[in-house]
């Protein structure tokens, strides 16, 4: 039988770093909303909202339809900015905000008022993130520990007096 070729390290490192890199992204989405809502300046925002695709019927009346809602809005320096984000809606309507928080250094950065504020979601996010992080990048404990005991052992002299040597050899350090 032919000998077995090992598998390369590469599919199981750019597993790691894609994951590592979802979880890095999910923490920073949630971050980046937190601070949009602690820092980031408002501005009234024009909505419109269109209604996609069909309904999910195993939901509840108010949450059958996914809506997609543009947001347009003009910063402290006069300038139009566009945003898009989706919501779950009733047949015929949606809730949306007509808030923006955005980044005075960087305006194209914006959410909606109810995306901004703090909640169960960046919470969710940022636990999602740490834990992709972890689990993917869990260090295995190293063989290293067993062949370390196992050498203590072998070092251990050969004793063939076992008489009075043998204890004498234990109890020379009292």
């Amino acid at each position: 039988m032919a000998g077995h070729k090992k598998p390369s390290g590469k599919p199981k490192i750019f597993w790691r770093i894609f994951i590592s890199l979802v979880g890095a992204a999910l923490i920073l989405i949630a971050i980046v909303e937190l601070m949009l809502y602690l820092f980031g300046a408002t501005a009234a925002a024009e909505v419109s909202v269109r209604r996609q695709g069909g309904s999910n019927n195993g939901a509840v009346p108010g949450q059958r339809y996914t809506w997609s809602v543009d947001y347009t809005y003009i910063d402290q320096n006069g300038k139009q900015h566009d945003g898009h984000t989706s919501r779950r809606g009733s047949d015929y309507s949606v809730q949306t905000d007509h808030r923006v928080y955005y980044f005075t250094f960087a305006p194209f950065v914006s959410a909606l008022e109810s995306d901004a504020e703090p909640g169960f979601s960046q919470l969710l996010f940022i636990t999602a993130g740490f834990i992709l992080i972890a689990v993917i990048n869990k260090r295995k404990k190293s063989p290293k520990k067993k062949e370390a005991a196992a050498t203590k052992a072998a070092v251990m002299p050969v004793i063939t007096d076992y008489d009075d040597s043998v204890e004498e050899y234990y109890h020379k350090d009292d």
